[in-house]
């Protein structure tokens, strides 16, 4: 469920990143990217992504670990 949340986060967020990236190249006076409300974006964008990226590591970890259990020779 959180791993759910955090995937659909950094989509959205990276998404919004990108929109204010390319709306402060077309108007910088709109001044979107020295923000102090897109800095907090940024800064949560990159707290989801981590911990995506760990719960994936921690996945992946797991997975293949039982794969070698299941491949061990019983007797």
């Amino acid at each position: 469920m959180l791993k759910t949340i955090l995937a659909h986060a950094v989509f959205v967020l990276s998404g919004m990143y990108l929109t204010f990236f390319l709306i402060d190249r077309v108007n910088p006076a709109m001044n979107f990217i020295n923000n102090g409300i897109t800095k907090a974006l940024l800064l949560l964008l990159c707290l989801c992504a981590v911990i995506l990226a760990l719960f994936a590591a921690a996945e992946r970890r797991a997975r293949t670990r039982r794969i070698a259990r299941n491949k061990r020779p019983r007797y």
